[in-house]
């Protein structure tokens, strides 16, 4: 589990690294600059991940999906289905509002729902930011889908991708969001040999994504009876 949710937060933001130039496994070059972002030295190699299609079906969450969680920060939610995922207590990030593990089977296989209210223009813009934080931190990347869709009423942006650090290989698939208050993801993700089998369920999962009202977080405040009046003698 502690590897599990060492990948998990690979999506987040991370400290700064110097500039350098690296090399994919693919063999095609990158520069890395001194504030965190990187490109190809290549322009021809940037074509693959610049391009984002527009996907016109139009995808829902599922039937079983009956549970509704809600963020605690932005209008946003995940319905989900309660018989195949179960809600984990895993403290990996402040801006990680859920983590989810699936209930049935021993495939480890896992969700969860990132929050943060960051001021981001585009999805395209979203899209730069999350590859450039995971390439910062891993061996290999290898970008395998990125497309618009519409969700629940949604406009989503839907990515796919392979990661390996430390001879460890892991596969994410995530739907993302942004509003006025910042931007919301829910994302699937488990080793690179289950994922395939795990990806139907990983899909629900990330399709429960809702615009949904924020939790009502009320302060409890316990009222006792005044006292008696004092009689005067």
């Amino acid at each position: 589990m502690k590897n599990i949710v060492t990948f998990a937060v690979l999506l987040l933001p991370f400290a700064l690294f110097s500039q350098q130039k690296a090399l994919t496994e693919e063999g095609k070059e990158v520069v890395l600059f001194d504030n965190g972002t990187w490109k190809f030295v290549n322009e021809s190699d940037a074509k693959v991940l610049e391009t984002i299609v527009t996907n016109n079906d139009v995808f829902e969450k599922p039937k079983t999906a009956s549970f509704l969680i809600k963020s605690k920060k932005m209008d946003v939610g995940v319905y989900f289905d309660p018989k195949k995922w179960k809600l984990a207590t895993q403290n990996i990030s402040p801006h990680v509002e859920y983590f989810f593990a699936e209930r049935n089977s021993n495939d480890g296989y896992f969700g969860f729902m990132i929050t943060e209210k960051v001021q981001i223009a585009t999805l395209k813009n979203l899209k730069d930011l999350i590859i450039e934080n995971v390439n910062r931190n891993v061996d290999y990347f290898r970008l395998k889908e990125s497309e618009y869709r519409t969700v629940n009423g949604m406009k989503v942006l839907y990515i796919r991708y392979a990661a390996n650090t430390k001879g460890m290989d892991f596969e994410y698939a995530g739907n993302y969001s942004i509003n006025s208050d910042g931007y919301a993801g829910v994302v699937g993700f488990a080793s690179q040999k289950v994922f395939e089998q795990s990806f139907g369920a990983v899909q629900e999962l990330i399709n429960g994504i809702s615009v949904t009202p924020k939790e009502d977080i009320k302060e409890t405040v316990e009222y006792k009876s005044p006292p008696p009046p004092m009689i005067s003698k």
